[in-house]
């Protein structure tokens, strides 16, 4: 254990990264039992937080040992063992720092893709996924060989080394960027949904939650800042190690947020339902048109498509005289998706007039709007 009498600095940035890691834990565990569970529907991104979270734990592992060893003293205080372990903990922290953060864009990137089905927002993630992972395999490489031979970034030994403080503030800088890129790029797309004002108002604050890991982004920039010219590097790391490990968590954390709605949902209906409960046991139905009658939408989690073929007479009260001597045959296409007792489906109907004397009317085809239908699953 770290004794904060000892070296109170380096106690204080264990204690803050061991804080964070331990929601970010938490966020994770409770987005997994989601996605199993309750919407059981796990993606690649899932795994890949799971990854992201297992290095933001080593990160806290290597800043404890960095506490352990020195960080947070007097550099001429330490002995130069004790230099030697501070930095070869430094350098490992600087990998899985980068490789948290990397995979938590991606599985971002992923979720993304996955939620919004639009072609030009899917090649857009496509496009920004590809910058991430191209970032994220430039600062690891730069992390583990910045000093060539590799020993030499602990050893101080004569060698060729990159220059550390311009890669880290172009990597900040990159960093930053790709953080307001992720946040924005959904934006246009979930204000053009057509949700309730409300809803649509706390889908935005969600995704906008995200502008935290911004914030704590450019707080570790100005930490790096007043490292790069200090003159005692054990002694004023505390702050880049504590911002760092904040960073990383934050962004797991909220990667998760947007998850656990299905959880929140059926742990505290009345709060985070948009649905009136219905207290008769009916049966879920989804509307047709024409004489069809309402047929129960069977009990399922996940994702899966409907097509089916709706025949009746009639167009509706509307225009009833045009419709009369027509036979209407309406196709329409649904995809259902239900994740923890919520469900929704939506579909098109695109509705051909057939003429009575047979023959197809090809100038009375029509593509109806978009339904969505919601229900509550009572089981």
């Amino acid at each position: 254990m770290l004794d904060s009498r000892d070296n109170p600095r380096g106690k204080q940035a264990f204690d803050v990264s061991i804080s964070f890691t331990i929601l970010a834990v938490i966020s994770v565990s409770l987005r997994l039992y989601t996605r199993w569970f309750i919407v059981r529907a796990p993606g690649v991104e899932d795994h890949l937080i799971v990854v992201a979270t297992i290095c933001s734990i080593l990160l806290t592992i290597a800043i404890a040992y960095q506490a352990k060893w020195g960080m947070g003293k007097h550099a001429d205080t330490l002995s130069w063992d004790d230099n030697v372990k501070v930095s070869k903990a430094f350098w490992a922290s600087l990998i899985v720092y980068y490789l948290s953060l990397g995979l938590t864009k991606s599985s971002i990137l992923l979720q993304y893709h996955r939620v919004f089905p639009t072609r030009k927002f899917q090649l857009a993630c496509w496009g920004l996924f590809a910058v991430v992972v191209g970032y994220t395999i430039w600062t690891v490489f730069s992390s583990i060989f910045a000093c060539v031979p590799v020993q030499a970034f602990w050893t101080k030994e004569r060698a060729r080394c990159i220059d550390q403080f311009a890669m880290w503030f172009t990597n900040a800088a990159i960093n930053i960027t790709t953080d307001f890129a992720i946040i924005l790029l959904p934006m246009p797309v979930i204000r053009r949904l057509q949700l309730g004002k409300r809803q649509k108002s706390a889908l935005i604050g969600i995704f906008a939650v995200g502008g935290f890991v911004c914030i704590v982004s450019i707080l570790r920039l100005q930490s790096l800042v007043a490292i790069s010219n200090s003159t005692d590097q054990s002694y004023d790391n505390p702050a880049a190690a504590t911002w760092s490990s904040v960073e990383t968590n934050v962004g797991i954390i909220c990667s998760c947020l947007p998850l656990l709605r299905p959880l929140m949902t059926k742990c505290l209906p009345g709060v985070f339902s948009s649905h009136k409960r219905n207290t008769h046991s009916t049966p879920r139905v989804y509307p047709t048109i024409g004489s069809a009658r309402s047929r129960p939408l069977p009990s399922h989690n996940g994702d899966y498509p409907l097509e089916f073929t709706i025949k009746g007479s009639g167009g509706g009260s509307r225009g009833s005289s045009e419709s009369a001597g027509r036979d209407i045959q309406v196709e329409t296409h649904i995809h259902v998706k239900v994740e923890g007792g919520e469900g929704q489906f939506s579909g098109w109907d695109t509705p051909r007039s057939k003429k009575s004397d047979g023959r197809s009317s090809t100038d009375t085809l029509v593509k109806g709007p978009k339904n969505v239908v919601r229900y509550n699953d009572q089981s």
